[in-house]
Formats: C-alpha cells, sequence, structure tokens
C-alpha cells in the first residue's frame, strides 16, 4: 500500500465552477503540501498565475513504439499555447496534431476601441480608490501610451469543451508587462467579459471568462502575450462546433501597483473582436462507451456537503460490490479525453460516497480517484492530464495520444490504472477507517498523510 503526503484544497460547495479551475491552476504551481484554508470571507484572486516552467515535458518510452509517440505527465492541452509557436519550435517542443488544429482554427483580427479611465462610469471611484492605496490620482501622460496599443488574435486553440486563446499587445511599452516594474509601472491584463456570435448572426451571449494573464515570459521590446482559457461547456449556452465564431473580450488594463491582486485598479479596457474556425475543436473518431464493474472492498475519504451548514469530511469502508462506473471517451485531435462518472452504486450509497469516489485527484495528492496511463504492457506509468473543470461527480482525464499515433499505439496497447488515495493521517495524528471531522467556520489547516488502494487497470480501445 502507497503512502503520500496530502494537502486538502478549496472545496467550496455554491461557487462558480471558474473559481476551482482557476484554483487548480493557481495550486498547481505553488506545488503545497499544507494549505490554509478559510471557509468564510474568501477574497478570490482572480489573476492566473501563468507557469513559467513548461508544461509539456517530454520523456522518450520503450523501443517497442515509434518515436513520435511520447509519455507526457499532466499533459494540458490549452496550456500547450501558453508559449508562443516560436518558442515551441525552438524548445523542440512541438506536437504536429496540437499545431495542425491551431492552424485549422485560422483565427482573424477585427475591430478594436480603447477607452481610458476618465471616460469610465465610475471615474471618480476608481481614482479615490487610488489615493487610498497610497498611489498619485490617474494621471493621463503617464497611460495615453495604452491608447497606441493594436490588439492581434496570436493563436487559438478548442478541443469543444475548452477554448484557448492568445492576444499580442504590440505596443513599444511592452516592458511595462515584465514582471517586476519596469521605470515604476507594473501593468497587468485581463480579459474581463467575452461575449460570442455565430458570424452573420445578430444575436450575441455571454461566457464566463476562465482564467488567464500576461506571461512575463513572452514579453518582448514590442509585444506582450495575454493568454486566456474558457471552459465552454459550463457557460449555459451551446458553443457552435461548426463555422466562424466571432469573438468580442473585453481587456482591462491594470496598474498593478495600486493592486496586485489585479481585482481593480484598471486604468483602461480594450474591447477587441476576432473569429475563428469552430470546426476545429470536433472529434476525430465516434465516442466509445463502456460500463466498469467494481469489487471488493476499499476506504473512501468522503467530501460531505449534504447538511450545507454542517459539512464534514470522514473515512468509511465500503463495499465495492454492485458499483459501475460509466467510462465515455472521446477522440480529439488534441488528445483522447475519458470520462468517469458513477453510474450505479448500492442503495446504501450517499450522492457524497458517490461523488468522492471519482473526485478528481492532481498527482497523487488528493483523495479520491487518480487515473495514470502507460504505453505498451511494459512502459511506463505517467500520471494523465485533467481537464481543468470543478464538475463534482465526474472526472475528466486526457491522454496525450493524438491521431496521428493510433496505429502505433494499437500494436501494444494502452492501460489505465485506477487508484483510490484516502487520509491515513490528520495534522501529524493516525486516523483509522471510522475517523469524522465537522468543517467549521474560520481557518483551518488540514493536511493529510494518504494511501492508495487500486481499483483496476484496463485497456481503452482506439478508433
Amino acid at each position: 500500500m502507497e503512502k503520500k503526503r496530502y494537502s486538502v484544497r478549496d472545496t467550496i460547495p455554491e461557487t462558480p465552477n471558474s473559481f476551482y479551475d482557476t484554483v487548480e491552476r493557481s495550486l498547481s504551481v505553488c506545488r503545497s503540501e499544507k494549505t490554509e484554508i478559510t471557509w468564510g470571507g474568501l477574497r478570490l484572486n482572480r489573476r492566473l498565475l501563468i507557469p513559467l516552467v513548461a508544461v509539456l515535458m517530454l520523456l522518450v518510452i520503450g523501443t517497442a513504439l515509434a518515436a513520435s509517440v511520447l509519455l507526457r505527465d499532466n499533459y494540458n492541452p490549452a496550456g500547450y499555447i501558453e508559449d508562443t509557436k516560436e518558442k515551441r519550435e525552438e524548445q523542440g517542443q512541438t506536437i504536429p496534431d496540437l499545431e495542425q488544429a491551431i492552424e485549422s482554427a485560422a483565427p482573424k483580427s477585427g475591430d478594436y476601441k480603447i477607452v481610458m479611465l476618465p471616460e469610465f462610469k465610475n471615474a471618480l471611484e476608481q481614482d479615490e480608490w487610488r489615493v487610498k492605496m497610497g498611489q498619485p490620482k490617474y494621471n493621463e501622460a503617464d497611460w495615453n501610451w495604452i491608447r497606441d496599443i493594436k490588439p492581434e488574435v496570436d493563436e487559438v486553440l478548442i478541443d469543444g469543451r475548452t477554448l484557448a486563446f492568445n492576444i499580442r499587445l504590440n505596443t513599444d511599452h511592452a516592458k511595462a508587462f515584465t514582471w517586476p516594474d519596469v521605470e515604476g509601472q507594473w501593468v497587468d491584463a485581463l480579459v474581463d467579459s467575452i461575449s460570442f456570435r455565430r458570424e452573420g448572426e445578430a444575436m450575441t451571449h455571454t461566457i464566463i471568462e476562465g482564467g488567464g494573464g500576461i506571461n512575463p515570459s513572452m514579453v518582448t521590446d514590442t509585444s506582450a502575450v495575454l493568454y486566456t482559457d474558457v471552459i465552454l461547456d459550463q457557460q449555459g449556452v451551446d458553443f457552435p462546433t461548426e463555422g466562424r465564431v466571432e469573438l468580442t473580450v473585453e481587456i482591462g488594463l491594470r496598474d498593478a501597483r495600486v493592486d496586485d491582486m489585479a481585482l481593480v485598479g484598471v486604468v483602461g479596457r480594450i474591447y477587441y473582436t476576432f473569429s475563428f474556425d469552430a470546426a476545429a475543436g470536433t472529434e476525430v473518431a465516434p465516442s466509445h462507451i463502456t460500463e466498469r464493474k467494481l469489487s471488493g472492498s476499499i476506504v473512501m475519504t468522503v467530501d460531505d456537503w449534504t447538511d450545507r451548514d454542517n459539512p464534514k469530511l470522514y473515512n468509511k469502508r465500503v463495499s465495492l460490490d454492485g458499483v459501475v462506473l460509466q467510462e465515455e471517451i472521446h477522440y480529439k485531435h488534441t488528445g483522447i479525453y475519458v470520462t468517469y462518472t458513477v453510474k450505479e452504486a448500492p442503495e446504501s450509497w450517499t450522492e457524497a460516497m458517490k461523488t468522492s469516489l471519482v473526485y478528481p485527484n492532481r498527482e497523487a495528492k488528493w483523495y479520491g480517484l487518480y487515473v495514470d496511463y502507460r504505453l505498451g504492457k511494459d512502459g511506463e506509468w505517467a500520471a494523465s492530464g485533467h481537464e481543468n473543470h470543478g464538475n463534482f461527480g465526474e472526472q475528466t482525464v486526457i491522454l496525450p495520444i493524438f491521431p496521428s499515433d493510433y496505429e502505433t499505439v494499437k500494436k501494444d496497447g494502452c492501460t489505465l490504472r485506477l487508484t483510490e488515495y484516502y487520509g491515513t493521517a490528520f495534522n501529524g495524528t493516525p486516523i483509522d477507517e471510522n475517523w469524522e471531522l465537522a468543517i467549521g467556520s474560520g481557518s483551518m489547516t488540514l493536511d493529510f498523510d494518504l494511501a492508495s488502494q487500486e481499483l483496476m487497470t484496463l485497456e481503452i480501445p482506439l478508433p
């Protein structure tokens, strides 16, 4: 039985799923083993810390597979364009199938306009906030260079559920976007709102901005790149899967000296429209659904918010007999997406137990379901990637197996290993399978040791 260290992260109910997305990404940068969780008065930092270390670390696998097939721990297709194409090529990290998907999106720039702080409806309140934060009042002479910024869509990558794009902000003052500040300025940019419409139609739809920000490593003398990603299937509207789509984004330019949390301090806004081909995110083969029956017994750590006023964490030994997982596989240019949900469970199982069984476990640091994979019977195990969704009751993992790899992988197969993790010690004190903790208000440190139990290994089909 393998033991791991685990720190509980945020599991706040009735919070927009974009919150979980942003927290997950920020935490993946921090890699902290201990986390202070404040259940009341939590303030969300909407700035996403862009990882400066390349997401796609490539490991060549055994000689049984062709050199084009690679293992990539925690593969994230959206993160692929956090580096420019030039940098990807320079570092030898290009993936032909993803490059083809990016090319197929064929983005085109449209109109834009720039509005400065004195033209805001709340200009007076914004200026008063600057003074309260110990900064001088807005001075047009300090910021008129923003009026000359020329936005240009750089790359778009869509997989049908997540949309990621880069907008290049062309300006001779690009160094103001580096970190830390240059010449007394540290300027941040965030996409504050997005609306879309099918090209040629009048009706527009608003979608929730996901996460993003300026990547300081991509700032040059003449431009800064603004990265943004959006979870499409959580918007409440059907995003087009064919034809060209026109996006209008509101970009807030922030004086980060006023507020480095990037919540206020806006000195200008850019309203920019561009279009792309939505068909780039469609599937390359029919989806595949399989039922996976579990058996035996395990200890689970259950995150139970059934009673919203009295949430709790507890361990419980449960029988897996009668539990059926549904496995849904989607084949895309950006990888193979495998989603697990609990389709059937005994009557004694609560909804909290079903949710916790498939609760996403990143890098074997969470309680819940961890999925890794290998190529070939004797290949190395690698951590699967995850969709950055906060959907409770399901887990979607992403395998970096692309259409050009299918025939090669078929020869030796792709195996998934499903492992369930649970707590064995809490804040240094051993806990057993009958342990329970009431989650109260205020600040609480939750630090777990973990043990793992393998649920099953299985082969996934390829088109």
